[in-house]
């Protein structure tokens, strides 16, 4: 490994990659970030090195407080959650935090999201792929949820997918207990058209999900995670237009120069890159930054 992220084996612009300093340049903003994940902040520190390595500008981790199986984070030491609180307050210049929420369990959802967002460092929530109680994001359960992450101006992302199976078999058949479709994200964004959600994902399969969302104006498509198909990006930004794809590097359980290879395979400007890879999100976000005093 090298000695420094900076410092690399071959020179990437000999092989017609770009360096650090071209992607520097794009101010990159990672709204799947899973460095905290079972680790916590000893992990974090240590995937920093592949995070500069890739000149990532700011990470949103998806992993605060909260875990697919306790989404409301009820099993988390008190010392713990205390420590998470002052690293997210002191490294607020390069990191912010997304809180699962439980559609299962509503108003304990609002007094965490009060206890994080409100009076705390977090600046939105994050719906798992699934939860304990099988409560898909569609559900009237999460009306309030979701008023109270509109009038905090909360960042709201959604874990979508479209695993094929049941009987008869069928995209979506297969999820998780709780896991959004991203029709059950166009259902929630039509009732809710004051509020911007970010689907995850692409809602898995990229060509059906996008088109489930592609009414609602209020909803961006983040396509992490996912297969690497060269094609994704033109074909989302032919159907939506290139403000509403928010970029996410889902590492470190993916590979960045993967995630990054979807943009830089696409047939775009720079100006529109640099709108994918942080300058659209960082419109979104721009509200509840300014009220916490975070300069962008």
């Amino acid at each position: 490994m090298p000695a420094s992220p900076r410092d690399f084996a071959l020179n990437p612009a000999a092989y017609g990659l770009p360096t650090r300093d071209d992607l520097v340049k794009l101010r990159i903003w990672d709204i799947h970030y899973h460095g905290f994940f079972r680790g916590g902040i000893a992990a974090h520190e240590e995937n920093l090195f592949y995070v500069e390595r890739m000149g990532v500008e700011r990470m949103l981790s998806l992993d605060i407080a909260g875990s697919p199986e306790d989404p409301l984070g009820n099993t988390i030491a008190p010392e713990r959650k205390r420590e998470l609180r002052e690293y997210l307050v002191k490294h607020a210049d390069r990191v912010s935090g997304l809180i699962p929420i439980d559609p299962g369990q509503p108003l304990e959802s609002c007094r965490k999201m009060e206890e994080w967002i409100a009076h705390g460092p977090c600046v939105g929530i994050k719906y798992f792929g699934g939860n304990p109680l099988g409560i898909v994001c569609s559900h009237p359960n999460n009306d309030a949820i979701i008023r109270l992450a509109g009038e905090m101006k909360a960042l709201v992302y959604i874990h979508a997918w479209l695993q094929v199976g049941g009987e008869p078999r069928r995209p979506g058949g297969k999820n998780a207990p709780g896991e959004a479709t991203p029709h059950d994200v166009a259902q929630l964004a039509a009732r809710f058209p004051q509020v911007n959600f970010i689907c995850g994902h692409s809602g898995g399969d990229w060509e059906l999900g996008v088109r489930y969302v592609r009414p609602f104006e209020n909803v961006y498509i983040e396509f992490s995670g996912s297969d690497p198909h060269s094609g994704q990006v033109d074909f989302t930004v032919a159907e939506v237009g290139v403000d509403r794809l928010i970029w996410g590097g889902h590492g470190p359980s993916r590979c960045y120069s993967t995630e990054l290879a979807k943009v830089l395979d696409a047939d775009l400007t720079f100006e529109q890159q640099f709108a994918i890879f942080g300058g659209n999100l960082r419109r979104l976000a721009t509200p509840i930054f300014r009220d916490k005093g975070i300069q962008l």
